[in-house]
């Protein structure tokens, strides 16, 4: 151990003690800094444009639009300068003429390998932690996921530690430092491209192909996922050069003849590594450290490929499940896509895919008659069906969809002032209906003055935030869908219409008309309810505990006392104990809120009611209604904040009869906007190209001079 720590020291203080510590770091950091700049100014503005969009305000991540386009250059930066680490390690040793007083001391050929490569990683990883501080510098202009930041920077390491390896390979090979230099750089660009050799390659030779890049087992790493089938990757692309490496400096001492039997351990590292990873192929290992888990498979996916057994028993001829994704090779979705169909088919054996590649399989392009890039056809038994760019949740949703074979009928009502599906505006409902039809949902209008009654065919009807009455015959028509045994969602606002107070009624609801307030305790009152552990114990929200819900200006519900009809009620959500219902029509919605015992009503209070109807058919099955004391938790500056949408769908799966729907959903990436002012985007560029750089300079070159100064005075 002392020899090995003294080839460390040694090594690690001649590159800090040269000029070449301060050039590296410096133009390293220079040009890190500076793509660093260009994407948090872009990043802001990006921001800017998201928030004046609702439908889009919900899709900018850190994580995704900063961290991996700037790690994705850093790689570049890594393969260039790696191999300038290596090159003199060993070739200057034999220039000089070294080597040969080297070999002379009892020092074991690993030592001398594993004591080089130790401190040119070191190095390495200096210059790779020194960018760290832009990352964290993030979070004082904003909050992003700290799973993903450690996940790049151990992909970082591993990876150096990998071309460090080979570079160390390429110093013991040859004298020549430029020539060691391009051999290490040829070998890892090789590594790093060697995946697009896969196409061209037949059968078994492009999987190799395809295993063999760097590239590919970084990506997991910038996503924020920890694969045991990386990590394992990249420690055996570590071991075997350094295992070559010794096998070469150990056949130097010795004559021409007998150099083969150095290579015996290397061949036998050689077999163990493929032994090792193809087991650790068959065997995977997957943590998922982003905020929400975006790339793990979502509780209701594992539910709906966990049943598909059963499912598919009731489809004569039909056990399997298969999905063909036509991408293109080069696309940036490929690989997200097969990582998600590959999830899949490991959680059930029912489940296969197959990835088609449309400029070289025409026959499978014409056979389903694909069109367009980015589709999947689903195929099950006889049946078909075909999805464009689908996410996780439309994808299993598409799948499940042509298992069952059903497509319930979801009727929103209108006339009545209700939320428009089509509205593109905050208030309105034009995101919540593409996420209905994303999950295979029939979504239709319906103006009962005009159609005299709710269709049989409708399974769901939604009346969302209604400001005027209900005609007579309307609210009949209503509650004679509910008496078929079909399904109501109510979402009504304070101030509820009297028409509809009178016709809820009738189902033991009443709204109260009261606004419900919470306090932090220290003076501050919102009107903004989360809900968090306030979850009734229902099909609906037995998944969503332990995750927030926001309802702007929600009103509190009642429930009338038992009189003989049959109806059975429960509260689904409730508000939490530091709340109450203000009822003061002044302070309601703005102005300074107090608790007035004689007015108000002290929390927890209910949000959100549960019914089942009697069905006046013999044998019938009930009706259901959901009641929300607030229509605004699914517009679209909403839905897609927290659980909301989960919750949403969650109601819309109980009220259609898909308890195997209810659970929590694949998840867009955290909405993390941020905009900058002048000042803070002024010491984002000095501090990122300028004051960073100039401080690590410094203090390399004061290490540097410190140095040489020792040396004048000890000679």
């Amino acid at each position: 151990m002392r020899q090995f720590n003294a080839i460390v020291r040694r090594e690690v203080g001649a590159f800090f003690h040269s000029s070449l510590a301060p050039i590296l770091l410096g133009g390293f950091l220079v040009l890190v800094g500076l793509l660093f700049t260009k994407l948090m100014m872009g990043y802001s503005d990006l921001s800017t444009n998201a928030l004046q969009s609702a439908r889009s305000g919900n899709y900018i991540n850190l994580a995704e639009t900063v961290f991996r386009p700037l790690v994705s250059t850093m790689l570049l930066l890594v393969v260039l300068l790696m191999p300038s680490l290596t090159m003199r390690l060993f070739s200057p040793e034999y220039r000089s003429g070294r080597y040969n007083l080297l070999a002379s001391w009892p020092v074991p050929d690993h030592i001398w390998v594993l004591g080089k490569w130790w401190s040119a990683l070191v190095t390495a990883a200096v210059m790779i932690l020194a960018t760290m501080v832009l990352f964290v510098s993030v979070w004082f202009f904003g909050q992003p996921e700290p799973g993903p930041l450690f996940t790049v920077f151990l992909g970082l390491i591993l990876l150096a530690s990998s071309l460090v390896a080979l570079g160390t390979l390429a110093s013991v090979a040859f004298s020549h430092q430029i020539l060691a230099y391009f051999v290490a750089l040829v070998f890892a660009i090789l590594l790093f491209m060697v995946q697009l050799l896969e196409r061209f390659l037949p059968g078994i030779l492009g999987q190799i192909a395809n295993e063999m890049s760097l590239m590919l087992h970084f990506e997991r790493f910038s996503r924020g996922v920890l694969d045991s089938r990386d990590i394992l990757f990249f420690i055996l692309m570590t071991v075997l050069p350094l295992t070559a490496a010794t096998s070469l400096l150990a056949g130097r001492r010795l004559p021409a003849r007998r150099r083969l039997t150095q290579w015996l351990p290397t061949l036998m590292m050689l077999v163990l590594a493929v032994v090792v990873y193809l087991l650790g192929m068959y065997f995977p290992v997957t943590w998922d450290l982003t905020g929400n888990k975006r790339y793990s498979l979502a509780p209701q996916t594992v539910n709906i490929l966990n049943n598909l057994g059963a499912d598919l028993d009731k489809i004569d001829g039909a056990d399997k499940v298969t999905v063909y994704a036509f991408l293109q090779r080069y696309d940036p979705a490929y690989d997200l896509t097969e990582v998600l169909l590959q999830g899949c088919s490991q959680q059930s054996r029912h489940f296969r895919y197959e990835m088609v590649d449309l400029e070289t399989e025409i026959e499978m392009v014409k056979k389903y008659d694909v069109k367009v890039a980015r589709s999947m056809v689903v195929e099950v038994g006889d049946r078909t069906t075909t999805v464009l760019q689908p996410e996780e949740s439309g994808l299993i949703n598409a799948v499940y969809r042509l298992v069952v074979g059903e497509k319930p009928v979801i009727g929103y009502l209108l006339g009545h002032g209700e939320h428009r599906f089509d509205n593109l505006e905050m208030s309105g409902y034009a995101t919540l209906e593409l996420v209905l039809w994303e999950q295979g949902y029939d979504v239709r209008p319906l103006v009962l003055s005009e159609t005299g009654g709710v269709p049989e065919a409708c399974d769901v009807l939604i009346i969302a935030g209604p400001r005027t009455d209900p005609l007579g015959l309307e609210a009949e028509a209503v509650s004679r869908h509910l008496a078929r045994g079909k399904a109501v969602l109510c979402m009504f606002d304070p101030v509820t219409p009297p028409g509809w107070v009178s016709w809820l009624a009738q189902y033991r609801i009443q709204p109260t008309g009261k606004v419900i307030i919470t306090s932090s305790g220290q003076g501050k009152i919102s009107r903004l309810l989360e809900v968090l552990d306030g979850y009734g114990a229902h099909e609906i929200s037995h998944s969503m505990v332990g995750v927030r819900t926001l309802f702007p200006f929600a009103q509190a519900l009642g429930m009338l006392p038992d009189d003989g009809s049959g109806i059975m009620g429960a509260v689904l959500l409730v508000s939490s104990n530091v709340s109450w219902a203000e009822l003061d029509p002044e302070t309601r919605f703005s102005g300074p809120a107090r608790f007035d015992p004689a007015m108000d009503t002290a929390g927890p209070v209910p949000v959100s009611l549960v019914l089942e109807i009697p069905s006046d058919q013999p044998e019938g099955s009930p009706g259901r209604m959901v009641v929300v004391g607030n229509s605004e938790f699914v517009n679209n500056s909403m839905i897609n904040r927290e659980g909301n949408r989960d919750l949403f769908l969650n109601m819309v799966g109980w009220l259609a009869r898909e308890e195997n729907l209810i659970e929590l959903r694949g998840r867009d990436p955290l909405s993390q906007p941020i905009i900058l002012t002048t000042n803070q985007k002024d010491l984002i560029q000095w501090g990122a190209v300028v004051l960073w750089p100039l401080l690590v300079v410094s203090l390399t070159v004061g290490i540097m001079v410190r140095h040489r100064r020792r040396t004048e005075v000890i000679s």
